[in-house]
């Protein structure tokens, strides 16, 4: 898509926790030659939470009924007419690449999946897979990983998974 304002634009993502086993669901970005969370540009007809539904549909073949958001510990629920979304637990704004100006804020979500199965051929990545605590250290020790993204990982893991 193309971007929406020319020096920011509101994106979603989610870590994904598997059904059983302790891993994680990153996919190998095209653009980026990097392992990170699926996700993308939240379009201007979507709230965050449709546009990863839209994303994690897209990029792993999950719909919404395939994994459950985990959100951060109890918070106000009013019963009026406003649309409650689901409370991230990572927020942040980044560079989408070294070489441009061009920044992304991220609203991301954490969520455990209902099945393992997923998509065979991932909208926007080379592959995407379940990648266990050692892949994911070796995709960060071969630079195919951001920084950021293993220390998400390993805060899952010593908090959530």
């Amino acid at each position: 898509m193309a971007h929406i304002h020319e020096l920011y634009d509101y994106t979603t993502s989610a870590f994904i926790l598997h059904p059983t086993e302790k891993k994680i669901l990153l996919l190998h970005h095209k653009k980026l030659n990097k392992w990170l969370q699926p996700g993308g540009h939240v379009e201007l007809n979507e709230n965050p939470l449709q546009a990863l539904q839209h994303e994690l549909e897209e990029e792993a073949g999950l719909r919404p009924s395939d994994y459950t958001i985990i959100e951060p510990a109890d918070h106000p629920r009013p019963s009026g007419n406003n649309v409650v979304l689901p409370l991230p637990f990572y927020f942040n704004e980044h560079l989408f690449t070294s070489e441009s100006n061009h920044r992304h804020i991220d609203i991301c979500y954490l969520a455990r999946a209902h099945t393992a199965k997923l998509t065979d051929s991932p909208d926007g990545a080379h592959a995407i897979a379940w990648l266990s605590k050692e892949e994911i250290q070796q995709k960060h020790a071969e630079k195919l990983m951001f920084t950021d993204t293993l220390e998400i990982c390993e805060w899952i893991w010593n908090n959530v998974a």
